[in-house]
């Protein structure tokens, strides 16, 4: 079956070195298709964009937005030594004033300027802002302070304990002003734009378009120049809050891209020129690279799917994985040309020779990446498909494009190989599995135990502020609003008990006010909670200032009409904020349990609590948990999910593939060994390291297989070849490392070296990423040029190779 594959594909290669305009024409206009799509691309860093559409938690999520808003806020810690001076108040309401008057999109803006200060006088309710009258002397604000001081609700929500630090809390706009008013996801396609970023996991359950990333975007740039103003008048300003660290992510992510793309071409080059020192070797290459990579990317823009953080490696790998075909066939094919001087036969040899090698070694790393297809999480499963995508056309291009090139090209025969240097260190290496088979072996067994060992305390870690390096402006900002004010994040819970004023029932709000309490006092070693708000507190606010303002009042009514009437006056009152905390029937209430932002990992216990005890608490109503924190558990719940059922299928798809290559079952399984133990060595480094086993070191398993095969394939293919024709290890293995090795050691070095360029990332997550991705790409090398060959010295002696 080898034979009469190779004998196909050196029949392919001399038809197209008679035909190779004709090729690269019927290969240019495959490609303009997908590569005229390339301008409409656009990112998508929200963490809604891990989700299918489809997805229960999203859809739960999104109704939720559709009946109370958007749940992520834009928070401002404002730090100061006084915050009740008249001097700061006024430099807080101006702040409040411009980000008013001046921000897009804004829905609501809640400070001490304009919270509610909920009072009575005699039978009278009153819900003004806080600074209304604005004050004019310490004695008005001493007023001011001693009404902050009465009241429950202020302390963690605007204000901390120590009164250092105060919040400014926006909330955005839920639908975007582009496709607002459309009434099914087609109409708010062609409302909204196709070209403005919108996707089907951003509409609503009307068919309403969500906030879009560009007007997020708009809105978050329009506060920072804003905050920017203020910082240089010597005010102590911090911003969080989940769009923001999004929009951060997102700048960090393009920035990122230019520059890993930009370094891996002048690794690719300086490479390639090294190499073959031929401008030849070194433009048809980047050729075959750069047209997989607009079609990849242009396919991707052509079906609507968008850049997410775990897609931004999508480029740098079809880069790298592409250069490594090319410098096989090169290398074949230049030192067959130097020798016979025939151009077409050195073409149709190097073909014959590695073509099928390359072509299955394609395939593996495209199972390898494809494994990810089927993912629960959208940008994986994106990665999946598209990277796949990119490394078959590469393979296309590589057996079409570049000798078609090739044959178009004018080449002269070199007397002096360039190479030489790495053909003689091939040379003497190929003694080593021969001679010490069995310490090889060894060594292999006793660090293939110890990594399986070290791989058990590894930790499972997502939480995307981590991503950023310590010191970066986001992660200090969130982490010292957190630190006083223990919340820039939130869970929502909502509870409907499906039936209209449902909750103007005191037994309901009294269990109502029973929850909030006991999730208020909750504590672990990761979260401690900062604030819930609920209709309860409203109710409790209202009860107490229509009793003058009495303490002992600030409880929940007995009776249902007494509840019934003071709401009715909350509603009257001039306030908003009732619309806030429950729907317009009074069936569904919402409650917000602010948190400080955490590992999802470290969530978990506090969500089964607050699970288990809003079900308890409410065993006849409909209990949905919601909000930015379930979502980043659910999102990391299917990032190990997804991992471990792609690693099941590629191990799987790809062993199969080996024993098909082989012809062989035994030697298939056998193959596996040097791909498996880089795998391994790759998470005992994490330990080392110390490196979290978060969602971008859960795809480098997948990932790294499907390329550590590659030198496997080139080396067992070879091996077998002249195993053959010599009959003896030691020759077959010298001669697989004359040809076949050097290619795989440039090809290792160049992978290596592409992924390394991650390690200049602003975001720690993709340097860990790369840096694994490099040194397993390296630990395979040396398992296929040490392991590999002693493992097949000991199927040779045992017979297995006929």
């Amino acid at each position: 079956m080898h034979t009469k594959l190779e004998h196909i594909i050196g029949k392919a290669t001399s038809f197209i070195y008679h035909h190779p305009k004709k090729v690269i024409l019927i290969l240019m206009l495959i490609l303009a298709f997908p590569i005229s799509h390339l301008p409409q691309i656009k990112m998508d860093t929200s963490t809604e964009g891990f989700m299918h559409q489809d997805d229960p938690v999203l859809l739960a999520y999104n109704k939720f937005r559709d009946a109370f808003g958007r749940d992520e806020m834009i928070v401002l810690g404002i730090k100061n030594e006084d915050i009740f001076s008249l001097k700061f108040l006024k430099q807080l309401k101006q702040l409040h004033t411009d980000i008013e008057t001046k921000v897009p999109y804004v829905y609501k803006i809640t400070s001490l300027y304009n919270v509610r200060n909920t009072r009575g006088e005699k039978d009278t309710l009153f819900t003004d802002d806080l600074l209304d009258p604005f004050p004019k002397n310490k004695a008005d604000v001493d007023a001011i302070k001693k009404r902050v001081h009465a009241s429950h609700f202020y302390k963690n929500l605007l204000l901390n304990q120590d009164e250092k630090m105060t919040m400014i809390v926006i909330q955005t706009d839920v639908y975007s002003h582009k496709g607002e008013n459309a009434l099914s996801t087609e109409e708010a396609f062609d409302e909204a734009g196709f070209l403005e970023g919108i996707e089907a996991s951003a509409m609503s359950s009307e068919g309403k378009v969500f906030l879009t990333d560009k007007e997020n975007n708009e809105l978050i740039a329009t506060v920072e120049d804003i905050i920017k103003t203020y910082q240089d008048k010597g005010l102590e300003i911090y911003l969080s809050g989940s769009p923001v660290i999004n929009n951060a992510l997102k700048t960090h992510m393009m920035i990122d891209m230019a520059k890993f793309m930009s370094l891996t071409f002048v690794i690719v080059f300086s490479f390639l020129y090294f190499i073959f020192r031929r401008w030849s070797a070194v433009f048809y290459p980047l050729l075959v690279i750069l047209f997989s990579l607009l079609t990849t990317v242009g396919t991707m823009a052509w079906m609507g799917v968008m850049f997410k953080i775990p897609t931004q490696i999508v480029p740098s790998l079809i880069i790298v994985v592409s250069v490594g075909a090319t410098i096989h066939i090169l290398s074949i094919f230049f030192d067959r040309f130097n020798q016979s001087k025939d151009k077409k036969t050195s073409l149709i040899y190097s073909f014959q020779h590695s073509g099928l090698a390359i072509a299955m070694t394609s395939i593996t790393t495209a199972i390898g990446l494809g494994s990810f297809a089927g993912s629960e999480l959208a940008p994986f499963a994106d990665l999946g498909i598209f990277a796949s995508l990119g490394v078959m056309v590469s393979l296309l291009l590589t057996l079409t494009l570049l000798p078609a090139l090739l044959t178009l090209t004018n080449l002269q025969p070199k007397e002096t190989n360039p190479a030489g240097n790495i053909d003689k260190f091939m040379k003497k290496l190929a003694v080593y599995p021969v001679k010490y088979t069995k310490h090889i072996l060894l060594f292999s067994t006793l660090f293939l135990l110890i990594s399986l060992f070290t791989a058990t305390q590894l930790v499972p870690s997502y939480n995307p502020l981590l991503w950023f390096k310590k010191g970066e402006v986001h992660r200090v900002a969130t982490q010292t609003i957190d630190q006083n004010m223990q919340g820039t994040t939130s869970v929502e819970i909502v509870i409907d008990t499906q039936k209209e004023n449902g909750w103007a029932d005191p037994t309901k709000l009294k269990a109502l006010d029973a929850l909030s309490k006991k999730i208020a006092s909750y504590k672990d070693s990761y979260i401690s909670v900062g604030k819930v708000v609920s209709l309860a507190d409203i109710v409790k606010e209202t009860n107490k200032a229509l009793h003058a303002n009495n303490e002992t009042f600030y409880t929940i009514p007995k009776e249902k009409n007494l509840v019934a009437q003071e709401l009715l006056l909350f509603e009257n009152s001039g306030s908003d904020d009732l619309e806030d905390v429950v729907d317009s029937q009074f069936s569904k209430v919402r409650m917000t349990i602010r948190v400080p932002w955490v590992d999802a990992m470290q969530a978990k216990d506090f969500m089964a609590f607050i699970q288990t005890q809003a079900t308890q608490t409410f065993p006849h109503q409909q209990v949905v948990v919601t909000g930015m924190v379930p979502l980043l558990i659910n999102t990391f719940s299917n990032a190990v999910y997804s991992a471990i059922k792609s690693y099941f299928i590629a191990g799987l798809a790809i062993t199969l593939m080996m024993m098909l290559i082989l012809g062989s079952m035994r030697l298939g399984l056998l193959s596996m060994i040097p791909n498996v133990i880089p795998i391994i060595a790759g998470l005992f480094l994490m330990y080392l390291a110390d490196m979290a086993l978060d969602i971008f070191t859960l795809l480098i398993g997948s990932v790294a297989i499907g390329m550590a095969v590659d030198d496997t394939i080139h080396f067992m293919h070879n091996f077998k070849r002249y195993y053959k024709a010599y009959g003896d290890s030691q020759k077959a293995i010298e001669e697989t490392f004359f040809t076949t090795g050097k290619a795989m050691f440039v090809t290792s070095i160049v992978l290596a070296s592409g992924f390394l360029t991650y390690a200049i990332s602003s975001m720690s997550s993709i340097q860990n990423f790369g840096i694994l991705t490099a040194s397993i790409i390296l630990f395979a090398l040396i398992s296929d040029l040490f392991l590999a060959p002693a493992l097949m010295v000991l199927v040779a002696k045992r017979g297995w190779i006929k």
